[in-house]
């Protein structure tokens, strides 16, 4: 398959996934007043006291996070964060238009697995096409960039700033139930994006490993091993790159390599666990290997 065809299923996928998402939060989420976090959790903040439909508030508040994505972490993070965070919003605008506040189950219990269910796939399969969601996802970027704190902590400070007022507003099982949502979709986004995938080695034999390893340092701010090794069959002398990435930065990984050396050899292991800076405690100003993605 080509590089063309590869692109295409790529935007295909985020495109589907952002569209799943927004189904499972028009049909199961809004409809029977749950919350939640992420520019969502925003939406329904301010659209359940003021009437305005939640896509036009996820709308404005994914254009303000993008514009500020683009200041402080620059174009190609606006890039691959663009489609999401308008086809999100707009997917969500057609099916509550499609839907016109029918209900599909007045069941809180089948609203809460089914919304999380659909949610996770939907943001899942954004994550395993390498892109971002967006949205309140800048902010937990810029506590990691600016503060140091890991992502998926600051992720989860954004997201409890996000449901504790609508707390004051929703009654007490919705929100019980919310909570439980919250882990299930965070839950299914963990499985969908890391279906046959973990926490990963990998080794890159090319004749361009200094443009590879350079590549890696710098667009993923992650560690890098230059290894020496001797080919078998010809006995030539070769160098290997090796880093330990996040799972969800092996997509990313193997589009790098490949545009850079279309014939590179990659090794893909998968590690139980790593225990060092970026990984089990935060980073120091100039790591080695900095966690940069959700793990």
């Amino acid at each position: 398959m080509n590089r063309k065809a590869k692109e295409v299923i790529r935007i295909l996928m985020i495109i589907v996934g952002n569209v799943i998402d927004a189904i499972g939060f028009v049909l199961f989420v809004s409809a029977s007043g749950l919350i939640m976090g992420g520019s969502s959790g925003v939406g329904l903040l301010i659209s359940r006291p003021t009437g305005i439909p939640t896509s036009a508030v996820v709308f404005c508040v994914n254009g303000i996070m993008l514009l500020l994505g683009l200041v402080v972490f620059g174009k190609k993070f606006a890039l691959s964060t663009i489609l999401s965070s308008f086809c999100y919003p707009i997917s969500m605008a057609i099916v509550e238009s499609a839907m016109a506040d029918r209900i599909i189950t007045e069941d809180i219990f089948l609203c809460t697995v089914m919304g999380g269910i659909l949610i996770g796939l939907g943001a899942g399969m954004v994550l395993r096409a390498g892109a971002s969601s967006g949205g309140m996802d800048v902010p937990a970027l810029m506590m990691n960039k600016y503060l140091r704190i890991p992502l998926s902590t600051a992720v989860y400070i954004v997201d409890i700033a996000i449901l504790l007022p609508q707390m004051f507003q929703t009654p007490g099982d919705k929100v019980l139930y919310g909570i439980v949502l919250v882990l299930v979709y965070s839950t299914v986004i963990e499985k969908v994006s890391l279906i046959g995938r973990n926490r990963v080695e990998v080794q890159i034999i090319s004749n361009k490993s200094d443009l590879i390893r350079d590549a890696i340092i710098r667009d993923l701010d992650r560690g890098v091993t230059m290894m020496k090794g001797r080919s078998g069959y010809l006995s030539r002398d070769i160098e290997v790159v090796m880093s330990v990435i996040s799972s969800r930065q092996l997509s990313r990984v193997e589009r790098i390599v490949h545009q850079i050396d279309p014939t590179a050899f990659l090794v893909v292991n998968r590690v139980s666990t790593v225990v060092g800076e970026g990984f089990t405690y935060p980073s120091a100003p100039d790591p080695v290997v900095e966690e940069t993605s959700a793990s």
